[in-house]
């Protein structure tokens, strides 16, 4: 049989274009015909890779080059150049050249999509307001009756409830007149840090961030640590200070962000 027809024979068997009497005695054959059995094996998972990718171009580019070689007399026996391959050998050499070229250029193309994200992105896929905190201690403040012994203008609970709305600007002026009467206080500077972060001005934010990640003290420490990372990210040349950190943190069970940080850290190949 041409080889020509032994490898229609087996597109029409996988294509599913055989009748079911002619189906039969395929596999029969194939029971009997090791050679025809792995060779259909073959084709088939050559054809589903080219399917995969959209391949009615390859199809072309490999008849091409097909008949560029038989015109040239490549599959000709005899010659002192030829090793005497046969037809069906060769298409599927050029086949599994093709396919070749495709996984190179997939694992090309997948390789550079997963590239390093930027620290804008980091920043961006990382950052929180940090409410949920910040609404437990309003509520704290209220059941403890501290807004009674404050003025509006120096109520730490008035700039939380600022906060907690998303008035930034006015929290920011709440929090700072708070600290002139309690300067020491760690939730009005942390919270003061955060409105400047919310409204973009990371190096305040660094400024008022970076005192309370030194803290032995602080319950807002590792939270420090965690947004002062970040706001590294923003600042020009921070990224190996934001790395630092969030290494730290990395090693750091007793940080709710430990596994974020870890996250982090790989995704920037560290």
């Amino acid at each position: 049989m041409e080889n020509n027809a032994y490898i229609n024979r087996i597109h029409q068997y996988l294509s599913g274009k055989m009748g079911q009497a002619e189906k039969s005695d395929f596999e029969h054959e194939m029971n009997a015909n090791e050679q025809l059995a792995n060779d259909t094996k073959i084709e088939e998972k050559l054809l589903l890779g080219i399917s995969l990718v959209g391949d009615d171009d390859l199809k072309k580019n490999i008849a091409s080059a097909d008949q560029h070689l038989s015109a040239k007399h490549f599959f000709e026996t005899g010659r002192v150049v030829s090793l005497q391959p046969n037809r069906f050998i060769m298409k599927k050499l050029i086949s599994i050249a093709a396919a070749a070229v495709i996984l190179i250029g997939l694992v090309w193309w997948g390789f550079f999509r997963q590239t390093t994200p930027s620290a804008d992105q980091l920043f961006a896929d990382n950052f929180k307001a940090e409410k949920i905190r910040s609404v437990a201690l309003a509520d704290a403040l209220t059941n403890s009756g501290l807004v009674d012994s404050m003025t509006t203008e120096d109520s730490l609970l008035v700039a939380l409830k600022f906060y907690n709305d998303g008035k930034y600007n006015e929290a920011m002026v709440a929090l700072d007149t708070f600290l002139v009467y309690h300067p020491a206080n760690d939730t009005a500077q942390f919270y003061l840090a955060m409105t400047h972060l919310n409204e973009s001005r990371y190096a305040r934010a660094v400024e008022l961030l970076t005192p309370i990640t030194y803290s032995e003290v602080s319950s807002f420490k590792l939270d420090a640590m965690w947004y002062l990372g970040l706001c590294y990210f923003k600042v020009e040349g921070g990224f190996s200070k934001a790395e630092e950190i969030f290494t730290q943190l990395a090693s750091t069970p007793e940080s709710k962000d430990q596994q974020a940080a870890k996250g982090i850290l790989r995704s920037i190949g560290h």
